[in-house]
């Protein structure tokens, strides 16, 4: 969990939900703004402990799932668990789901409890056979200096590209972890126009036959980069909300020229050698700019900032003690830049 500050907004981002004893984990597609409940007695007595709660719905499907679950996450402030070198936090918590719907049946992957406390993902990196066999003789994954949508190099960060699918089997997969054997992919707005604009975003052209093999990682939590979002307005429609931004991706941000190390099964990358950005792009949905930023990631106005939480400094102490202030404007970042 992140708190994140955009234009006139506050709110908390999901990275992940994980669940059935630790075993299995989702990852979000679509969430709204939280519900926020302070000093909430910890006991029957009103002049005993006081503890604060927030509650999160979101959506979740597993990868090529036709429809998502909306899912009640709650958590507490006496229940953080972890906090993370790059401000996120992770909470013990509940969560519900409509009792028709199995959840089960939309979990991303598998989760495994590591060494150090933490969990790790299994993810998928699909390439060649060719290539799959240098990975595995190596003991390296090589990072790609490429952009989201695979279009223009980033100067200053590469990443490990890893999906929750395990296999790549046609044109729909391919759009789903940001390619297209057509080299684009169609974007549409969300706002009160009369009929939406839509745009043909450039992606890197990819084919099936060349992520014949895939390799399977686990991938710890704690290097895994937050994702890109959509913000879609309010319209006379619906609330707003936010979208994850390939939602079946999964990536690893390191600097320039780093590679991730393979011990077994799992993917590590040293401190050092991580890339940490303090923000994520956030696209506007209502215009045809905004909604192809977080693919190109190169925006420095749709964006938002990441609050450096740490063991001494609680996002609920926090929200309290800056409500209604601007949290977005006046902030200094290093910001993404494409290589030219």
């Amino acid at each position: 969990m992140r708190l994140c500050h955009a234009r006139g907004r506050s709110y908390l981002l999901p990275d992940a939900l994980i669940g059935f004893g630790g075993t299995r984990f989702f990852l979000p597609s679509f969430f709204g703004p939280p519900e926020l409940v302070f000093e909430v007695p910890s006991t029957s007595s009103p002049f005993g402990p006081k503890h604060h709660v927030a509650t999160l719905y979101i959506d979740v499907a597993a990868p090529r799932a036709a429809a998502a679950t909306r899912v009640a996450v709650t958590f507490r402030s006496d229940d953080r668990v972890r906090v993370y070198d790059d401000g996120a936090q992770l909470y013990r918590c509940t969560y519900r789901s409509p009792l028709a719907i199995r959840l089960s049946d939309q979990v991303a992957g598998n989760c495994v409890t590591l060494a150090d406390g933490d969990f790790g993902f299994t993810v998928y990196h699909h390439t060649t056979a060719a290539n799959a066999a240098l990975i595995h003789s190596s003991g390296e994954l090589w990072s790609s200096t490429w952009n989201l949508a695979g279009t223009a190099e980033l100067a200053n960060v590469s990443h490990l590209y890893f999906t929750t699918l395990s296999t790549i089997e046609d044109e729909a997969d391919l759009r789903r972890v940001a390619m297209s054997s057509f080299a684009n992919i169609g974007f549409q707005t969300t706002s009160d126009r009369y009929r939406e604009a839509a745009v043909a975003l450039p992606v890197y052209k990819g084919s099936v036959d060349a992520r014949g093999s895939a390799i399977r990682f686990v991938v710890p939590l704690r290097i895994i980069a937050p994702p890109h979002l959509l913000f879609h307005p309010l319209t006379r429609a619906e609330q707003a909300y936010y979208e994850v931004v390939g939602q079946e991706i999964v990536r690893v941000a390191v600097k320039p020229g780093v590679a991730g190390t393979i011990t077994g099964d799992e993917v590590g990358v040293p401190p050092p050698g991580l890339k940490r950005f303090s923000y994520v792009v956030e696209g506007d949905a209502s215009g045809l700019d905004g909604l192809v930023e977080p693919m190109r990631e190169a925006s420095a106005f749709g964006v938002a900032h990441i609050e450096p939480l740490n063991a001494g400094l609680d996002l609920f102490e926090f929200w309290q003690a800056n409500k209604n202030r601007d949290l977005h404007s006046g902030r200094t970042f290093e910001a993404r830049l494409l290589r030219h």
